[in-house]
C-alpha cells in the first residue's frame, strides 16, 4: 500500500501534491467547515495586521512602497487560500479540468521568462536614458523640450526592437501578424482617428518646436506659462493658477502667440484727453512720464501716437517696451505708466473727460415741465428732444436751446 500511494504521488503533478495532501488531512464534512472557517479568521487577520503594520510603516518608509508591499501579500494570501480550500473542499480535478486548455511546457515558461526579461530591460533602458537626460537638464546641457524629444526616440529604438524578437521567440507567423495588424489599423484608425492626430500633431510639435516648458504663450483664447508638452496634449499654467490641457490637434489647428521668443515686447495703453487739450503737450507730457518709469526700457525709447478721436475726448496710445518678456514684468510696467501719466496729467492740468451726453432741440419744439413735447412727443427722442449720446453711466447732460423761448419753463 505505502508503495503505490508513493507511485500514486509520483504521478501526479508537482502542483497538484499539496492539494492531495490537504485532501487527506481533512476528510470529514465538519473538519472541512473547520478549516474554512479558519482559513476565513487567517486572511481577516492578515488584512488587519496590514492596515495597522501599514500605519506605521508609513511614518518611516515612503507610502508607494508600503502600498506595493500591502497589495503583494494581500495577493499572496488570497492565492494561498484559494490553493486551501481547493485542497480542502476536494475540487483538484474541477480546477484541472478547467485549466485544461493551458497547455504550459517547460519551453513556454522558459519563453515567457524570456520575454518578460527583454521587456524588462527595454523599460529600465528607458528609465536610465531618462535619468541621463535629466542630469543633462540639470547640468544645463539638455532643454526640457529636447528631454521630451530624447524619451520618446528611445522608447521608439528600444521597444521596437523588443517587440520583435519577441514575435519571432514565440514564431509568430510575420505575415499573418501584419495581415491582421493591417486589419486592425484600419479600425483603430477609424475608431481613435482623433488621438492618432493628437500624436502626430505631438511629433509636430516635439519637432517643430514653436514654444517649449516655460515659455509664455496664448492658444486657444488661454493664455499661461507652458509647463509640459506630451504626444496627445499641452498643459498650461493660467495666471489664475488654472492647469489646462489643451489637445495637441487643436494647438497646431490655431494661432499660437510666443510672447518668450522675443528679446523686448511692446505694450500699449490708451488714454483718453479733453478736446480742449493741447494734443502735443499733452503727448510729450505722457512721454516723459514713461521715460521716467523704471520697469520701462529706455531702448527703444517711448512714444506716443494720435490714435482717434473718441464721443468725449481725443485719445493717445502710450507705447513702450519691457524686457524680459514676462508676464511679472508686463504688469509692473501698465501699473507704473498709468500711475505716472495720471499724476503727471493731473499736475499740468491736462483733464482726462468723463463720458457726456448733449441734449438739443429741434426748431419748432417746446419742452414740457414734465418732459414731454407740447406739440406732442417725437420718435427722435421720445420726450421731445433729439439726443446725441457720448458716452455711458455717469455722465453729464448739457442741454441747448431756449426753453423760455419756445414755451418751456424760463
Amino acid at each position: 500500500m505505502t508503495w503505490s500511494m508513493a507511485s500514486l504521488a509520483l504521478q501526479i503533478p508537482w502542483y497538484w501534491r499539496w492539494a492531495l495532501r490537504i485532501e487527506q488531512r481533512f476528510e470529514t464534512t465538519v473538519e472541512q467547515y473547520a478549516a474554512t472557517a479558519a482559513a476565513i479568521a487567517a486572511l481577516l487577520l492578515l488584512a488587519g495586521l496590514l492596515v495597522v503594520g501599514g500605519r506605521w510603516a508609513r511614518e518611516r518608509f515612503a507610502d508607494d512602497v508600503v502600498r506595493t508591499v500591502q497589495w503583494a501579500a494581500v495577493t499572496a494570501a488570497t492565492f494561498v487560500f484559494t490553493g486551501f480550500l481547493v485542497g480542502v473542499w476536494e475540487l483538484t480535478a474541477e480546477v484541472e479540468a478547467a485549466f485544461e486548455f493551458i497547455a504550459i511546457g517547460p519551453s513556454d515558461l522558459i519563453r515567457t521568462l524570456v520575454t518578460a526579461i527583454v521587456f524588462a530591460g527595454a523599460y529600465t533602458a528607458t528609465l536610465l536614458t531618462r535619468r541621463a537626460i535629466a542630469y543633462g537638464t540639470r547640468r544645463e546641457m539638455v532643454s526640457k523640450h529636447q528631454q521630451e524629444i530624447a524619451h520618446h526616440i528611445v522608447q521608439l529604438v528600444m521597444f521596437v526592437p523588443a517587440i520583435a524578437f519577441v514575435v519571432t521567440l514565440w514564431g509568430i507567423p510575420v505575415e499573418s501578424l501584419f495581415l491582421g495588424a493591417g486589419a486592425l489599423g484600419v479600425v483603430v484608425g477609424f475608431a481613435a482617428r482623433k488621438t492618432l492626430s493628437g500624436a502626430l500633431s505631438g511629433f509636430v510639435i516635439l519637432f517643430a518646436r514653436p514654444f517649449e516648458v516655460g515659455d509664455w504663450i496664448t492658444v486657444s483664447d488661454r493664455e499661461g506659462i507652458v509647463t509640459e508638452v506630451t504626444l496627445y496634449n499641452t498643459q498650461i499654467r493660467t495666471f489664475d493658477e488654472e492647469h489646462v490641457l489643451i489637445p495637441n490637434d487643436e494647438v497646431t489647428g490655431s494661432e499660437v502667440t510666443n510672447f518668450t521668443r522675443t528679446d523686448s515686447l511692446r505694450l500699449t495703453t490708451d488714454v483718453g484727453i479733453d478736446y480742449d487739450a493741447d494734443i502735443a503737450a499733452a503727448a510729450r507730457v505722457a512721454t516723459e512720464a514713461m521715460e521716467e518709469c523704471d520697469a520701462v526700457n529706455d531702448t527703444p525709447s517711448p512714444d506716443v501716437i494720435r490714435r482717434r478721436f473718441g464721443d468725449s475726448e481725443v485719445v493717445l496710445r502710450l507705447r513702450y517696451w519691457i524686457q524680459p518678456p514676462t508676464i511679472q514684468h508686463k504688469w509692473n510696467a501698465q501699473n507704473a505708466v498709468i500711475e505716472a501719466v495720471k499724476a503727471a496729467f493731473d499736475r499740468e492740468g491736462i483733464r482726462i473727460p468723463f463720458p457726456q451726453r448733449e441734449l438739443s432741440n429741434r426748431p419748432g419744439t417746446a419742452v414740457s415741465p414734465a418732459g414731454g413735447d407740447a406739440a406732442g412727443e417725437r420718435a427722435s427722442g421720445g420726450d421731445g428732444t433729439d439726443e446725441t449720446a457720448s458716452g455711458g453711466d455717469g455722465t453729464d447732460e448739457t442741454a441747448s436751446g431756449d426753453a423760455a423761448a419756445d414755451g418751456g419753463d424760463p
